[in-house]
């Protein structure tokens, strides 16, 4: 008897995407994260629901470069509480993210998760040409 071939049309996430999560910056070591070539070394995913932000080696970090953002929630919404940010995952080219969304937040262009929405994660330039994720808002996946 042949068993019948059955097709997933979507991703299963690792984690639900309604798991709570802490919307403030989260300390990590930078030696774990940058490869020989001073870019990601590992993937760039989801805090909440692990969809992948960036592949391996994609994106490079900038430092000392202080903006200030709001607390992480579903859509950017809630209590307005700001945080300020100065070490980001920087590109030039919207075409290296794997899954990203992006709404208007107190007048600025925010970056957050394309799949469960938590945001924001960075934020982009009016121009929409340069774009920074924190680096401390972002978890990582070994490949």
């Amino acid at each position: 008897m042949q068993v019948p071939l059955k097709l997933q049309l979507f991703a299963i996430r690792p984690q639900p995407a309604n798991t709570p999560v802490n919307g403030k910056c989260e300390k990590v070591n930078k030696d774990d994260l940058i490869n020989e070539d001073d870019r990601n070394l590992h993937k760039i995913v989801c805090r909440r629901c692990k969809s992948v932000i960036f592949p391996e080696d994609v994106v490079m970090t900038v430092d000392n470069q202080p903006y200030q953002l709001r607390v992480m929630t579903h859509q950017a919404k809630g209590p307005a509480a700001f945080e300020k940010i100065s070490w980001w995952w920087y590109t030039e080219s919207d075409m290296v993210f794997d899954t990203v969304g992006w709404q208007t937040v107190d007048k600025k262009k925010v970056l957050m998760c394309g799949d469960c929405e938590l945001g924001p994660i960075g934020f982009r330039s009016e121009d929409n040409k340069k774009f920074w994720v924190a680096v401390e808002r972002v978890k990582y996946e070994k490949s």
